[in-house]
């Protein structure tokens, strides 16, 4: 079974889950939030699967609260058809 990571975006604070085959490779990360592409050492909080949390290796500021986006009324595209 795969490793799944739970990273923390450093500009919005959105929690997303990353595979474990970019995390090995170093791939830049991209927040699905707010599109921001960083590498993972700036991630201000890593989860892993088993739940240890480790802060990011490049950021000093405590991590934000993960920021959802706003949930979509889904009777809004029915009023405009």
């Amino acid at each position: 079974m795969a490793q799944i990571f739970y990273v923390h975006c450093p500009r919005c604070g959105g929690r997303f889950p990353c595979h474990s085959e970019l995390w090995q490779v170093e791939y830049a990360l991209l927040c699905p939030f707010c599109q921001l592409s960083f590498h993972q050492e700036e991630s201000p909080l890593i989860i892993t699967v088993s739940g240890e949390r480790r802060p990011g290796s490049r950021s000093s500021r405590p991590a934000a609260e993960p920021t959802l986006p706003p949930a979509e009324d889904p009777t809004a595209h029915a009023e405009s058809m």
